[in-house]
């Protein structure tokens, strides 16, 4: 009965965020100023109430109180002259602040058919880290139901980490959406996170992931080692280019493994952890 509410809670939350999406997805293709009418005028006006700039009905008709609102936009995003007249460098600026690429898709999490994406802007920093941190927390919450959806043991335990991580990252949602609270929202998303991680930690022990996890630590150490020892030989006027090339190859390969960590497929960068050694150990014949 709790997960069915939370998802339910989700879902209200995705509709949300997407009104929020919809808002910011505007095409300006001329300036725009007072006694300026259309779609793209009610579009911005929407932009604004949404992010708190402006007030009013978004009626498709830029008057005084939209002109205040840009003028108050601009104002906290660094344009220069503030007008109050959408301009082609206000047009430019806000082209530039949007991602409208998808990322996380809430509903996979919780096992709920969604198609809206989590976008949003990057106004400030903590804002940023909170929206960075949320997609990461719901990645790990993903990988850690497909660690318990393919364990043929118990998982109890590790389902109840599962559920904690699922309150987390619902409350990290509210602050970040509702109460635009990013340094909440951020530690909430780091507490489903870690939940998610102690799921995964419990389903089998010393998990693929912690495998896969201590063959990149390994690779990354050797790879510092093995730069130390270039330096020296180089310093002793040995040749080295031969060395470098391949340490470079090791750092491409690790780079490889780390994606695939992050993406949950630990095998694979087990794997590409223990090609990034081999590579390393090629290095130290090189030059010894």
């Amino acid at each position: 009965m709790k997960t069915k509410i939370i998802k339910i809670a989700f879902l209200a939350l995705i509709v949300m965020f997407a009104v929020n999406t919809q808002a910011n997805n505007c095409y300006f293709n001329r300036d725009l100023g007072v006694g300026s009418r259309g779609e793209d005028v009610r579009c911005l006006q929407q932009y604004l109430r949404t992010y708190s700039y402006g007030y009013g009905t978004a009626d498709g008709v830029y008057g005084p109180v939209t002109m205040q609102a840009v003028i108050k936009w601009q104002a906290s995003n660094g344009i220069s002259p503030i007008s109050g007249y959408f301009d082609s460098a206000s047009r430019s600026k806000y082209s530039r602040m949007f991602s409208l690429g998808n990322t996380n898709t809430f509903g996979s999490v919780l096992g709920v058919s969604t198609t809206n994406s989590f976008t949003t802007t990057t106004f400030s920093s903590q804002e940023k880290m909170a929206r960075e941190k949320i997609e990461e927390a719901l990645d790990e919450i993903e990988n850690a139901k497909d660690e318990i959806d393919d364990s043929n043991q118990n998982t109890s335990s590790a389902e109840n980490y599962l559920e904690e991580a699922k309150d987390d990252i619902l409350e990290a949602m509210r602050s970040f959406i509702l109460d635009k609270d990013y340094d909440e929202a951020y530690d909430y998303a780091e507490d489903a996170m870690n939940n998610a991680e102690d799921a995964i930690d419990e389903v089998d022990g010393k998990s693929d992931r912690d495998s896969a996890k201590d063959a990149i630590d390994d690779a990354e150490d050797m790879i510092d080692d093995a730069q130390d020892d270039i330096d020296d030989a180089e310093n002793n006027g040995q040749y080295v280019e031969e060395a470098n090339d391949l340490l470079d190859d090791a750092r491409e390969v690790l780079e490889d493994a780390e994606d695939e960590f992050d993406d949950g497929d630990y095998d694979d960068a087990e794997d590409l952890a223990d090609e990034a050694q081999d590579l390393v150990d090629e290095v130290l014949d090189e030059i010894n």
